[in-house]
């Protein structure tokens, strides 16, 4: 079966609107993972401030910023252990309904329909696969830094001489750097852009999804570079829509619908449009890789004569 562009995202659009419990394994994993730092954050609190919790609201700013550093150095190795461990969690659960997302939207594209079991199923199997290849994502993303050292080192060596010619080399050749940086990372993002989808939909390991993911988008460049600018076209007029809304809000002057539209605002998000794109992702990838795609009646009288 043989999709341009225009039907991946129509079709897409179709199957979301058949399949709006695909935000069921987004809209949880916000939730579990607000829980799990908010409780991250009440051990951290009784880590560091122990005894003295119950004094803090007495307490002026010195006071308690002093409080703190004190507090911070004196149980360095407990904050440590315990940021790597929230980490280390917020991933895990991040991976696992990932997979539980892409699962339910392979579901939808292959069968027209999808259930909390595939979530379940595709989370289960995946998630390990999804958090290591996240990481070595991850790494090679700092990678990246290397742009900016070379400027950090010489701003850092002439600091004391603001003045001087080298300093002000420094500072222009971190902020290339930074650039730099920034680009390397945009292109990162266009080239793996499919990489976890195809770990979940070929059920395979990390490194071997981030090759497919490579490999797929040499051999699909355009239609990858398409659909990401698409995305992000999307993404960006939602955001200053949300935007302008919040800053409307803003001059209300209150402070409970602020709030109130803060969350709504990202609950609205992963009820619509994530899991839109992650149907677009997941439905590119499949038609272009050959795998069985649901054929909707309704639509094939339309699209029959369009090719690829």
């Amino acid at each position: 079966m043989s999709e341009n562009l225009e039907n991946i995202i129509t079709k897409g659009f179709h199957s979301w609107t058949r399949n709006l419990n695909i935000c069921i394994p987004l809209l949880t994993n916000y939730v579990v993972q607000l829980t799990v730092m908010f409780f991250a954050a009440i051990a951290a609190m009784l880590l560091f401030f122990g005894r003295n919790l119950s004094g803090i609201a007495s307490m002026d700013e010195d006071e308690l910023f002093d409080l703190m550093s004190v507090s911070i150095m004196e149980n360095l190795t407990g904050a440590i252990i315990i940021a790597l461990l929230v980490f280390l969690i917020l991933f895990l659960i991040d991976a696992y309904f990932f997979a539980g997302a892409v699962g339910m939207s392979q579901n939808a594209t292959a069968n027209g329909d999808a259930s909390i079991a595939d979530m379940f199923n595709a989370g289960s199997s995946n998630f390990i696969n999804i958090f290591l290849a996240n990481f070595l994502i991850m790494l090679m993303k700092i990678a990246g830094i290397i742009f900016v050292v070379p400027g950090a080192i010489l701003t850092r060596n002439y600091m004391e001489v603001l003045e001087s010619t080298q300093f002000t080399s420094g500072i222009m050749l971190l902020l290339i750097g930074i650039v730099m940086w920034g680009i390397y990372l945009l292109i990162f993002s266009v080239v793996l852009a499919i990489v976890l989808y195809s770990i979940v939909i070929e059920r395979t390991g990390a490194m071997d999804g981030i090759i497919r993911g490579y490999s797929f988008f040499m051999d699909n460049k355009f239609s990858v570079f398409a659909l990401w600018l698409v995305i992000f076209a999307v993404s960006t007029a939602i955001a200053v829509i949300f935007f302008f809304a919040g800053e409307v809000i803003a001059l209300i002057g209150s402070d409970g619908l602020n709030t109130i539209w803060s969350l709504g605002s990202q609950v609205l998000i992963l009820v619509t449009i994530q899991p839109l794109i992650m149907i677009w992702w997941t439905r590119l990838y499949m038609v272009r890789t050959g795998k069985n795609i649901h054929i909707d009646e309704l639509l094939t009288d339309t699209w029959s004569s369009q090719g690829k």
